[in-house]
């Protein structure tokens, strides 16, 4: 994979992190409301949580290309043990992708496990907990340290 490309793939990997991260509000604050009115699981709820489950997994496949032809993974692999006492360099060889893999193992449990559930009540709280987790552990794998609108 040629820069240029490598460079557009990133931008749409950070585009992406927004569509990302409204989706897991939208099916956040759904699940939550759910669990404090009590009320039915609705189509909208089932909307919200594939809206969000289907982003992620978009991203995970973006970011598992970009990890592969990255040029800072390939200098990490080149001495892992100097990678690893680079701040940078370990972030996205090692935190950034673990931690993204664990969210999207997290919401896609959410939905299982909401789908699975017999009461409404319970789909709702399982899918808020396991909605909200992986959104705490999306924003812990972020790379705070980038521009968060590369380009503008």
């Amino acid at each position: 994979m040629g820069p240029e490309v490598h460079s557009a793939m990133v931008a749409i990997h950070n585009v992406l992190r927004w569509v990302v991260v409204l989706a897991a509000l939208a099916a956040i604050i759904g699940s939550w409301h759910g669990v404090f009115t009590r009320r039915e699981w609705t189509g909208g709820d089932r909307l919200r949580t594939v809206a969000y489950v289907a982003s992620m997994h978009v991203q995970l496949l973006l970011g598992i290309i970009l990890y592969a032809n990255s040029p800072i993974v390939r200098v990490a692999f080149d001495d892992p043990g100097a990678a690893m006492g680079e701040r940078g360099i370990r972030f996205f060889f090692v935190e950034h992708i673990f931690l993204m893999i664990i969210a999207v193992v997290v919401v896609q449990l959410g939905s299982i496990l909401a789908k699975k559930a017999d009461e409404p009540f319970r789909k709702h709280r399982r899918a808020a907990i396991c909605f909200t987790l992986g959104l705490v552990l999306v924003f812990a794998g972020t790379p705070w340290f980038r521009p968060l609108f590369p380009g503008l």
